[in-house]
């Protein structure tokens, strides 16, 4: 996903929320994760376990809800700069669509070409209840200057 819309240090104010697009933890994406990482717990490949049904690797909503924060930012986007604490509430089961947003909860300017934003961004489970919350520090870059402007 490309975003339409770029999000500019100047753009991204305090409160402000994204929308971020769902998370899919199909068997088939969390079967690419294990095997991507070599991560076969039985805790994520069986249902054997104290939840009675398999779970997504926790990274797994992590990764696709910051990948669709650095997606909306595009062409902004400098590098993260730290990510967490990060809490994982309740867990995402292997079939579940999840939900998620980032919302601003702070900014601090850095340089003249850029700044940093702190992001929460939340990952909700499917009955609504929040399942992973955490805080992510992107470098963002300033809007550009257009050509003859002063």
């Amino acid at each position: 996903m490309t975003s339409t819309t770029n999000y500019w240090y100047e753009d991204l104010l305090p409160g402000m929320l994204l929308t971020l697009p769902d998370i899919d933890c199909s068997a088939e994406r969390i079967g690419r994760h294990s095997e991507l990482f070599g991560a076969f717990h039985p805790i994520n490949t069986s249902s054997d376990n104290r939840f009675g049904r398999a779970i997504a690797h926790g990274p797994h909503p992590v990764a696709q809800a910051m990948a669709s924060v650095g997606n909306l930012l595009s062409d902004s986007l400098v590098a993260m700069g730290q990510l967490g604490p990060w809490r994982f509430l309740s867990p995402a089961f292997v079939g579940d669509v999840l939900t998620a947003d980032a919302t601003v909860i702070g900014r601090s300017g850095g340089g003249k070409l850029q700044g940093q934003i702190i992001f929460e961004v939340r990952v909700i489970a499917p009955d609504n209840q929040v399942s992973q919350i955490g805080e992510a520090h992107l470098i963002v870059r300033r809007r550009p200057r257009q050509e003859g402007a002063a």
